[in-house]
């Protein structure tokens, strides 16, 4: 595995992907300042250069279908929450379907980009932005915290980032050898945010919202709300309201 970084760019995920046959499974594109730093829904991702982590990671499956792209989404997530609450020593979580939150506050976020081949999955260009010593947050996003927050001190940006990306590749990759994919989803669901209780959401399909609590969530990535009767939603179909 091999990290690049470079001083300034507009969006790694953009510049791996389009070099994408520079780099093998597990190399790393990295950014000292990311100016057009790209998150879920077309949000933009703030980072104060220097101080977090912004970051590509290349993944090469070796036979996985287009239809099952969620399960590499569920190990990264899961690669995520391990590397974090090891060197954390608290209770990390995923917000469905791959944000990654400490309590009600969002510490990273993932942004897959998936090449396909036919019916199989190419490669997967991993972006993430994860919140590591920055002390102040002057965008609109409604919920953010860095590591430093959390735990008091800073940290070593390589070693976060060395921590991450071999849990991940780790995390991967075992998955690659022994593709299990109950227990992928189990532990993946075991680490969701609000995972007990009923919760407000926003059903964007009917613009209503709904209290309920979930019921589960499929290897396709499809959630489903424990209502009379049950509703299972895809991305970007439903969203956690969270109080501010």
């Amino acid at each position: 595995m091999a990290i690049k970084w470079l001083d300034s760019a507009t969006s790694t995920n953009t510049l791996m992907a389009a070099d994408a046959g520079c780099y093998a499974h597990g190399d790393v594109l990295a950014v000292r300042e990311q100016t057009a730093g790209r998150g879920q829904r077309g949000n933009s991702w703030e980072a104060e250069p220097g101080k977090n982590l912004t970051f590509s990671l290349m993944l090469r499956p070796r036979a996985l279908r287009a239809a099952d792209a969620f399960l590499l989404s569920m190990t990264v997530s899961v690669g995520m929450v391990k590397a974090l609450q090891r060197i954390l020593g608290i209770e990390i979580q995923l917000k469905w379907p791959n944000d990654i939150y400490a309590g009600d506050l969002k510490l990273a976020g993932i942004l897959i980009e998936n090449s396909f081949a036919g019916n199989m999955l190419g490669h997967a260009v991993i972006g993430i932005g994860l919140n590591v010593n920055q002390m102040r947050f002057c965008s609109d996003a409604p919920n953010p915290v860095s590591m430093a927050q959390l735990a008091g001190h800073e940290f070593d940006l390589n070693e976060v980032l060395d921590a991450v990306t071999n849990e991940i590749v780790a995390e991967f990759d075992t998955f690659q050898s022994n593709p299990d994919i109950d227990t992928l989803t189990a532990t993946y669901s075991s680490m969701l945010w609000r995972r007990t209780g009923v919760w407000p959401w926003h059903d964007n399909l009917r613009d209503e919202i709904v209290e309920a609590a979930i019921l589960k969530v499929a290897p396709t990535g499809h959630l489903t709300l424990d209502l009379t009767p049950p509703r299972t939603y895809a991305f970007k179909e439903v969203a956690a309201i969270i109080d501010q």
